[in-house]
């Protein structure tokens, strides 16, 4: 029989790639890694790592055995969720990811969960949007938090449960003495073109989904800005706006709860959904119900 935890072992090492990555995820050293996956080969009686002096990799038995050892895992964790569940006790260690923009308002709720539960343990990470869905899928979290600009947000797949927390309009941010700022109604796309070559155009670095949304929306106007500024972090936008740094693309509560900052909304309607994942694997587990109820606490039904 294969044992169940070398099978994780390697179900992790297929998803990260390296001996090191897995060894850090997992909190083990590179050696025992290494130990428990040549124990797993003994198990499996054939090689299911090819090894060279600088890296290791599945081979053709090992990929297969990995897709096998993620139904297997999958299995045992909805068995392992239903028995809890008959328990009731919200406890165990259970892996939070957040984007960092959501982890002030969502880490005293995980905080007071942690108090009201003792036998809890919330492991908390900052994470990427683009990224957590994998990282879920994978066992690395057990719920993640995140923020999607697209116009519309991703189904749950197989393994995947998508939980909308809320939605919030995007505003055009403009200083708080700015013209603009005095207007009840939206800037039209003529407006939001002369800003754009008037003023400096604030914005995430390339890559980020906010950025993305911005660009396709700038790009639907036909308005380029000339000078465009990088800086990770909506509050970082923020504060810049507020500072008559320039003007930005952010969404509505974040306007509202920085002082110095008007927000005008923009044609046509821009949104951003916030999103809790989990596996659907857990959806019984009384300890990630209780941090996905904490996160619907924490960001649901703000600013629409």
């Amino acid at each position: 029989m294969l044992d169940l935890r070398r099978l994780e072992i390697l179900h992790r090492f297929a998803a990260l790639g390296t001996i090191t990555a897995t060894a850090a995820d997992l909190g083990y050293s590179p050696s025992a890694i290494s130990q428990q996956l040549a124990a797993l080969e003994k198990e499996a009686g054939l090689a299911l790592i090819e090894r060279t002096a600088r890296r290791a990799s599945l081979t053709d038995a090992g990929r297969e055995l990995a897709e096998h050892a993620a139904l297997v895992l999958a299995a045992a964790e909805t068995a392992h969720s239903r028995m809890r569940a008959r328990i009731g006790t919200v406890g165990g260690r259970v892996t939070v990811s957040c984007i960092h923009a959501l982890a002030p308002a969502l880490a005293p709720h995980l905080a007071a969960l942690q108090r009201a539960h003792p036998a809890l343990n919330v492991v908390a990470h900052e994470t990427g949007s683009a990224t957590a869905a994998a990282a879920v899928l994978d066992r690395r979290y057990d719920l993640a938090v995140i923020d999607d600009w697209s116009a519309r947000p991703p189904a749950g797949d197989s393994g995947l449960s998508v939980h909308r927390l809320r939605r919030e309009d995007i505003v055009l941010a403009v200083p708080a003495d700015h013209p603009l700022a005095e207007r009840s109604g939206p800037a039209t796309a003529a407006q939001l073109r002369r800003l754009v070559h008037d003023q400096t155009w604030l914005c995430a670095p390339a890559g980020q989904l906010s950025r993305a949304a911005g660009d396709r929306y700038l790009t639907g106007i036909d308005a380029t800005p000339p000078r465009r500024w990088e800086f990770e972090g909506l509050h970082i936008l923020a504060a810049l706006v507020a500072g008559g740094a320039g003007v930005a693309l952010l969404p509505a509560g974040l306007v509202q709860e920085q002082a110095g900052v008007a927000g005008v909304r923009p044609v046509p309607r821009m949104e951003r959904t916030i999103l809790a994942l989990t596996r659907t694997t857990t959806r019984e587990d009384p300890a990630v119900a209780a941090c996905l109820h904490a996160a619907r606490q924490a960001l649901g039904s703000r600013h629409r």
